[in-house]
């Protein structure tokens, strides 16, 4: 897959699909605006793979073939409107940190503290299951005209949770070392491919570290994008952090916790732009794919040093988007500002408790 310039607009999750999970005439029009904005890939917002898998009201899904037709016409969306922008369907299952499920499964049963929900382990036969149901969503996503797929593996859903030492406490063949723990999103890779074909683009997001004491650090990180590049998947995504960090304080975590711990608010200068980069210059020695870099990057002169240092292959925004969706295009051809206009408030990420997600600066 080529792609036309070095952005990419992060998934984010943005209310906007029917309360059944199929696309709506607001959700394609939230999609022509970012195609229309300049970036080279836009990476859609989490897409539920099984009927277990649902976190949040209105999320997309794909566990039914009756999917394909919405999601056709926001792959067209892209196309038509982007100039060449590519489309990639994040797939996913949010585990134990769910708000609908009624009985939420995991790879083990641990209790989630910052939303007090406990999980059931997971039997081989859900596991197998689940491993079917991503592979058929990949099949479902290059039906429905998509570019690639991404495999969700971060923040603490059901395929991080598997990868953390902290979230899978198994003792068979999907737990213990580094290598077991890979083992479900190798097999959804390996089974895709069987679907979709070796052309097919499968991207995947993983956590850099997960902020907990027993969980994914630097060093385990390494080994598991080493491995994730040796499977084959055509590009890796860095990010980081659980839901639980929201139950530790600043002095534990050494930065403010915000709504969701992936975004980290107040990048109010440049020093504290681009917070997973150290990480990403340690895991793009390791890989031989290219490296998506997301969190907190909002000015132009430090996502040029960042490419042309070579720490990341690509650049991922979601919240400057959110804020100028014609971000790109004007830095592109050097209007406006160098810095974006967001302030890392994370006002956009509490406005989905009230429909879809919008800049709340801008009311």
């Amino acid at each position: 897959m080529e792609i036309k310039n070095r952005f990419v607009r992060s998934a984010t999750y943005v209310r906007r699909a029917s309360n059944d999970g199929k696309v709506t005439d607001e959700l394609e029009q939230w999609y022509k605006i970012l195609a229309q904005g300049g970036v080279g890939l836009i990476i859609t917002e989490f897409t539920v793979v099984h009927p277990s898998g649902q976190g949040y009201p209105n999320q997309l899904r794909i566990y039914t073939d009756d999917h394909i037709s919405g999601l056709r016409k926001l792959a067209n969306t892209i196309h038509k409107y982007g100039d060449g922008c590519k489309g990639v369907l994040q797939l996913a299952h949010c585990g134990r940190q769910s708000m609908f499920a009624d009985n939420p499964i995991a790879p083990s049963a641990l209790l989630e503290p910052a939303m007090n929900i406990m999980p059931r382990e997971m039997t081989i036969e859900e596991i197998e299951e689940t491993i079917d149901a991503f592979a058929k969503a990949a099949g479902r996503a290059k039906e429905a005209g998509f570019d690639g797929v991404q495999l969700h593996a971060a923040h603490g859903y059901l395929l991080s949770g598997f990868l953390s030492p902290h979230t899978n406490k198994r003792t068979d063949e999907f737990g213990g070392d580094t290598h077991r723990r890979i083992k479900i999103v190798e097999q959804i890779y390996k089974r895709s491919v069987e679907i979709v074909g070796k052309d097919f683009p499968i991207l995947i997001k993983m956590n850099v570290d997960d902020f907990l004491e027993d969980g994914i650090k630097l060093e385990e990180s390494k080994k598991i994008a080493e491995e994730l590049s040796k499977i084959g998947f055509a590009a890796i995504e860095t990010s980081g952090a659980m839901w639980e960090i929201l139950t530790r304080t600043m002095a534990d975590l050494g930065f403010q916790p915000a709504m969701i711990p992936e975004s980290r608010i107040n990048i109010n200068s440049k020093d504290k732009e681009a917070y997973f980069l150290p990480y990403a210059k340690e895991i793009k020695k390791v890989i031989d794919v290219p490296l998506i870099l997301v969190g907190g990057l909002r000015s132009i002169d430090v996502i040029e040093k960042i490419l042309t240092e070579g720490s990341a292959d690509f650049v991922a925004l979601s919240r400057p988007l959110i804020r100028e969706p014609n971000l790109v295009n004007n830095w592109l051809k050097g209007i406006g500002n160098t810095t974006c206009k967001c302030i890392s408030c994370n006002g956009c990420v509490g406005s989905v408790l009230s429909g879809g997600i919008r800049c709340t600066q801008e009311e």
